[in-house]
């Protein structure tokens, strides 16, 4: 496996035990634009807005936000859906996808550098563990809603 592809497996490891302090520095040039535009390249089809905000876990104002800068920017399309005008089905462009592939691309540099610099058998320690505490919380989390 290449550093590359290494680095690709465990950016996808890491983003599914979510880390947000992590992922809010890896991401803080964007301001949520790299993970909007990622999901919407992974998707590669038709994604409504709604549906965005709530794979991201974000309001859906701020969906709204990002969505309009990434609009001016002519990085998307935004139009009434086919089946129902009450839903807005959210497309990526040719410059969109172009500045998702770059933002990929950074993401995954970072990443290289990290392997780099703490081991990839750290980068494996850290996402069991965090994934151990994801689920520690997430046990813990309703009980305490309880309360």
């Amino acid at each position: 496996m290449t550093r590359r592809e290494e680095a690709a497996a465990i950016l996808e490891q890491i983003g599914a035990c979510a880390p947000r302090d992590l992922f809010a520095k890896m991401d803080e040039l964007h301001k949520g634009t790299g993970l909007l535009l990622g999901l919407l390249d992974h998707a590669d089809g038709v994604v409504y807005a709604g549906d965005i905000a709530r794979r991201m876990n974000v309001s859906t104002a701020r969906i709204a936000v990002i969505l309009n800068k990434l609009e001016k920017n002519g990085f998307i399309q935004r139009q009434a859906a086919a089946t129902d005008a009450r839903k807005t089905v959210v497309k990526l462009t040719g410059p969109g996808r172009a500045w998702s592939q770059k933002t990929k691309d950074q993401m995954l540099d970072r990443t290289e550098l990290l392997l780099e610099r703490v081991g990839s058998e750290d980068i494996q320690e850290f996402i069991r563990i965090s994934r151990k505490i994801k689920a520690a919380l997430e046990e813990v989390s309703p009980a305490r809603d309880q309360q």
